[in-house]
């Protein structure tokens, strides 16, 4: 895969930007040249599908913070802004500033809910909170490969894994009692990538990274991000959260897209992405030269696989060797896993990030791997 484009902030500066059926850009130093109308119409397709719409929302107050050593600007979001969490209070993105020219986006994760009962559970996260430091957000720590880089931390409190765009009035059946939920996920995701496209206009290095809840949220932030750097390399890094969904309970997968309004996000030319968003992935790099996608799982993740998707330990691994399969086929230099035995969940913000090895790789390693772009990034099976 060639490397990001260093000249596109020319392009942008000169508000150069897509039209029509064919983009162009001034090339320069390791350009990547996309002129062909099929990725054009990809970006297209991403603008019409409402994937930006809610790009440009900006923060009302900033804070400073030292956290374990490192500085962070803290920003919060009007409420009444599209951008609030699931309970309708203030949202907050917190940014650290390191090397310009690296950056990664991180999505928190924090659980996820569809109806009266999940929402009022405790199932997902209601409120943000700052950054939570640990694993590859350590950016003191010396071993750290992405220690240098640019952080963007997307706090977590939407319930809809960053993708939901509807407000919605439950009712518990028994009691009548109502609760509003405010599905605003891509909203709050759209006001990080703000943030960083504003701060960030042409980075080298662009990581799009998240946990749980934050890695199923990846695929969204993938579009999204792709939007405003339509030129840069993107490396997606899915951690615990690759997109499955139990093959028996289609009627609650179906039921979670018309509750959070994402429909749209489902392309008309992926059937298989109406029955696991995983496949969301495969299809982006069927349009898209320039993304990798990292995707991380232990083979028995107690929170996906028993709790959230309610199957077996054999038969969740059964399907997460499947899909993810089939996906690494259709794409083996650019989709590759890191997935290991046991019952844990995430792997990127523990302190295990350093110590952790499948086949003699760690996992700090192999996420420094796919960032490069080395043959050493490789498919890694426990």
């Amino acid at each position: 895969m060639k490397k990001p484009n260093l000249a596109v902030a020319v392009a942008v500066a000169a508000g150069i930007f897509f039209s029509g059926a064919l983009m162009a850009f001034l090339p320069g130093c390791g350009s990547t040249t996309k002129t062909n109308t099929v990725y054009s119409s990809y970006i297209d397709t991403l603008n019409q599908m409402g994937i930006d719409k809610y790009i440009g929302i900006e923060p009302i107050t900033t804070a400073t913070q030292t956290i374990d050593n490192g500085q962070w600007t803290v920003y919060y979001y009007d409420p009444a802004s599209p951008a609030r969490c699931l309970n309708g209070s203030q949202y907050m993105v917190s940014l650290h500033r390191g090397d310009p020219n690296k950056v990664m986006l991180y999505l928190e994760g924090g659980g996820a809910c569809w109806d009266y009962n999940t929402c009022t559970s405790g199932m997902a996260k209601t409120t943000a909170n700052p950054v939570q430091i640990g694993g590859i957000l350590d950016t003191s720590n010396a071993a750290n490969p992405f220690s240098d880089y640019s952080i963007v931390y997307a706090s977590y409190c939407d319930g809809s894994v960053w993708s939901g765009d509807n407000d919605v009035v439950f009712t518990d059946t028994t009691t009548g009692a109502t609760q509003t939920a405010y599905f605003h996920g891509l909203a709050n995701l759209s006001a990080a990538i703000t943030l960083m496209k504003q701060n960030f206009i042409n980075p080298h290095y662009l990581v799009v990274a998240g946990s749980s809840a934050g890695g199923y949220g990846t695929f969204m932030g993938y579009f999204v991000t792709r939007t405003q750097y339509p030129f840069t390399t993107l490396n997606v890094m899915n951690d615990s959260g690759v997109g499955l969904f139990n093959p028996t309970q289609t009627t609650l997968f179906q039921n979670i897209l018309t509750t959070w309004n994402i429909g749209n996000i489902i392309p008309a030319d992926c059937p298989k992405c109406k029955q696991q968003m995983s496949y969301l992935a495969d299809w982006a790099m069927n349009q898209d030269p320039d993304v990798n996608f990292g995707f991380l799982s232990y083979y028995n993740d107690v929170v996906i696989g028993s709790i959230f998707l309610q199957m077996n330990t054999n038969d969740f691994k059964n399907l997460l060797l499947s899909v993810t399969g089939e996906i690494h086929q259709d794409h083996p230099n650019r989709f590759q896993r890191y997935f290991v035995n046991g019952s844990m969940h995430t792997m990127l913000e523990l302190s295990s990030y350093y110590s952790m090895q499948v086949s003699g790789t760690t996992l700090s390693q192999w996420t420094a791997d796919e960032v490069t772009d080395t043959a050493d990034w490789k498919d890694t099976l426990q």
